[in-house]
């Protein structure tokens, strides 16, 4: 069984500097991170060695945010998906460099600031907007984009259902669906079939499609919660979300066994670009 890592309270704490924290755990791994200032707020860009990237096949973009709601532990919300992340980075340094630079996952990771102004303003106040809008001027559209979202509670990964309005572009919505499906894969390969698809409030995904480029959100829940909200019922870990409640306590080391496994088998999933 997996244990949650001690240095995890310390990510955390109220007084922790949450950016300069994820920069040094990565930086002993030897992974630089540099800020990335858009619009005051600091996103995260995990640099991998250019050996773990294959250009023959699609890159998989895989954010999640690191800031918290104030007033909140934000254990699950997203501290959860970030350390995960973390740890699997190390990880996945590691395994290269025992294996003669051969392999590669394709995986761009960012860790986002500000994804929690959006609960207020909109979409266009998160923080992964103006990252989207780079992106988009890059001419960065052919990713495969997936947000991770309070990771840390549950075992069964739920995929967010995604309404697209009805004028939206054929192209975009053809390209949606692909990747909804992929993602669908994902799931149900890393959790022995037990995954779900449910409406659930928008994380940075929604800066990307406003931006039209597709990206799906993936969540944990656990199963007695996905059955209660099937029948209408709010699930208890989303109204622990911006609360002292979301903590250490509120969490089941079991989450971050399987979002490993999502993770693993995201690396290893190969599409040709």
């Amino acid at each position: 069984m997996y244990t949650i890592p001690s240095a995890f309270k310390d990510f955390i704490a109220p007084d922790c500097d949450r950016a300069a924290f994820i920069q040094n755990y990565l930086e002993k791994a030897g992974l630089e991170a540099p800020i990335m200032q858009m619009e005051g707020k600091n996103h995260i860009y995990v640099k991998f060695p250019q050996n773990h990237y294959n250009p023959m096949f699609r890159i998989k973009t895989v954010i999640a945010h690191y800031d918290r709601f104030p007033g909140s532990p934000g254990a699950n919300d997203n501290s959860a998906a970030v350390f995960c992340l973390m740890e699997w980075a190390k990880s996945v340094v590691s395994t290269g460099s025992t294996t003669g630079g051969q392999y590669f996952h394709n995986i761009r990771l960012i860790f986002t600031d500000g994804e929690e102004l959006g609960a207020a303003g909109g979409v266009v106040e998160q923080g992964a907007f103006p990252l989207a809008q780079v992106f988009r001027r890059l001419g960065i559209t052919n990713d495969d984009i997936y947000v991770f979202d309070c990771m840390g509670r549950g075992d069964v990964p739920i995929l967010a259902q995604t309404i697209l309005p009805h004028k939206t572009p054929g192209k975009f919505v053809k390209e949606f669906s692909a990747l909804e499906q992929r993602a669908a894969n994902l799931l149900h390969a890393s959790a022995n079939g037990r995954w779900f698809s449910l409406p659930v409030s928008y994380s940075d995904n929604a800066s990307f499609i406003a931006n039209g480029i597709p990206a799906v959100a993936i969540t944990m829940l656990p199963s007695a919660e996905v059955t209660a909200a099937t029948q209408g019922l709010q699930p208890q870990t989303w109204q622990l979300l911006h609360t002292p409640q979301d903590n250490l306590a509120s969490l089941t080391p079991q989450s971050f066994e399987i979002f490993y496994n999502i993770l693993n088998n995201l690396a290893a999933m190969k599409i040709l670009a």
